[in-house]
């Protein structure tokens, strides 16, 4: 199959090919219609040109008679001249009328017309003696009668002539209307067509491509990308192939490289935190400040930790396309109650109410996964609200989605920081209220999870605090149906 170098050749092909019925449909147009302008200016000179030879048949056999008429009585030869010219003209004209389109009685007056005459002058003309007599004898004014009287018949069907090109005219100017309209009820039909099927042939690689970018930024690197169309696309395709690669590259040496780091500095730390839980236990009673020392190297210790621990955690999430564990049917209500239980504690050391609204919800999913959404948002909540604030948990159904809604009294989210602070390593401008710093993972993670379930997580709109709503469909992730 023919595929053009270029989208833009395959533009030009198809401009070209769809141009090609109008063209030829307006060609055969001037060409019919010249055509028809032709034979209407052919037709009417010849219709004209028999009527004026009528005509002068018509007066060429008066001035005839007139002639000889005026020959007999004053016997002056030049009147018998100047009828031989006016019979040559007479003879000029019936010789212009046989040569046109005449009507079958036109001819047929128009032969005995010529007959006569001829037979009129032979009889004035044979065995010539005495001219006044044989005029006297032949030129009788009920023979010119009859002659004018055939002219006459041949200029009425002149006329007929006429009427019949006009008739002419007219049925080829309708028979050439009807064939353009046959070839414009032909010729749209067919470029509507071509034009959509160029429409479909270039803006299909073009949407290709898009669902290949698509793909790319979803971090859909399992199957290999394909473009087909012109070559200059297709060599696009491959090499928007050659990224994905590079990408899934970068992705697998990302994660590999934190899984290692993480690892490589578990052990070391562990070493210290636990030399200098032991270091305080023993110079609580010797030295009092360099145990406080101690302890404050513990506890950065554990906050060191906890944030190589986030970075395990954050390094599994990038591979939750494939490491989902979906069961059939997970009790959202019982799950968010578990986990509003598991911050009764860290919410009562602030003096913060926890209000919840749970209604019963199932959804297919990773119950696990879904733990660590309501946790981290929870978890979230508390730390940002201040000793004595209130956070509202509810979880309802709309439509195919369960929606659950985290409300807290803290300082709330800037609408500058709603899209950013869902990336990695991204906290919000406003003071939090605990004793160990975060490490910008939490809602990246949660945005991870309900991504891969096909949900979506947000920041909405609130008067006082911050509002997270996560929404999962209760058919589940489709990718691991």
């Amino acid at each position: 199959m023919y595929r053009p170098r270029s989208i833009v050749r395959l533009i030009l092909i198809g401009f070209t090919v769809v141009l090609a019925p109008l063209i030829t449909a307006v060609v055969t147009a001037i060409i019919q219609v010249d055509r028809l302008a032709q034979d209407s200016r052919e037709a009417l000179i010849e219709a004209g040109s028999a009527t004026q030879q009528s005509r002068t048949l018509v007066e060429e056999l008066t001035e005839m008679q007139r002639a000889l008429a005026n020959f007999q009585i004053r016997g002056d030869p030049d009147f018998h001249a100047y009828y031989l010219d006016r019979r040559v003209a007479f003879l000029n004209a019936a010789e212009n009328l046989s040569k046109l389109n005449l009507t079958e009685l036109g001819r047929q007056e128009l032969h005995e017309l010529r007959e006569q005459e001829q037979s009129l002058f032979s009889r004035l003309h044979e065995g010539w003696n005495d001219p006044i007599e044989d005029l006297a004898e032949q030129n009788a004014p009920q023979r010119w009668t009859e002659l004018s009287n055939r002219a006459r018949n041949v200029l009425s069907e002149s006329g007929r002539l006429i009427e019949s090109q006009v008739n002419y005219t007219t049925n080829t100017a309708g028979d050439v209307q009807r064939t353009l309209l046959l070839q414009a009820a032909a010729v749209i039909p067919a470029t509507i067509i071509l034009a959509g099927v160029f429409v479909v042939l270039i803006t299909r690689p073009m949407r290709e491509v898009g669902q290949a970018i698509r793909r790319l930024g979803g971090r859909e690197f399992a199957d290999p990308i394909e473009v087909h169309g012109p070559r200059d696309v297709e060599d696009i395709g491959r090499q928007l192939d050659w990224l994905r690669l590079r990408i899934q590259e970068l992705e697998h040496q990302k994660i590999t490289f934190l899984r290692h780091i993480s690892h490589e500095l578990k052990t070391p730390l562990t070493t210290i935190r636990e030399g200098a839980e032991l270091l305080a236990e023993s110079l609580v009673d010797s030295s009092p400040e360099e145990a406080e020392i101690s302890r404050i190297m513990c506890s950065n210790s554990l906050h060191l930790q906890k944030l190589i621990e986030d970075l395990l955690q954050f390094g599994k999430t990038l591979e939750i396309v494939t490491d989902l564990k979906v069961i059939e049917s997970v009790d959202l209500e019982e799950l968010a109650g578990s986990v509003i239980a598991s911050q009764t504690i860290p919410a009562a050391a602030k003096s913060i109410e926890i209000e919840q609204s749970l209604a019963p919800v199932r959804v297919r999913g990773d119950e696990n996964k879904l733990r660590i959404v309501l946790d981290n948002l929870l978890t979230n909540a508390i730390k940002y609200t201040p000793a004595g604030g209130r956070v509202r948990i509810s979880l309802e159904q709309r439509d195919e989605y369960a929606v659950i809604d985290v409300e807290d009294t803290g300082p709330g989210v800037a609408d500058t920081e709603k899209q950013k602070i869902f990336e990695p390593f991204q906290q919000g401008q406003a003071e939090y209220q605990s004793s160990v710093k975060g490490t910008g993972l939490g809602l990246a993670i949660a945005r991870e999870y309900v991504e891969a379930h096909d949900g979506y997580i947000e920041v909405v709109s609130s008067t006082e605090g911050a509002h997270f709503r996560a929404a999962f469909p209760l058919a589940g992730p489709k990718r691991s149906a």
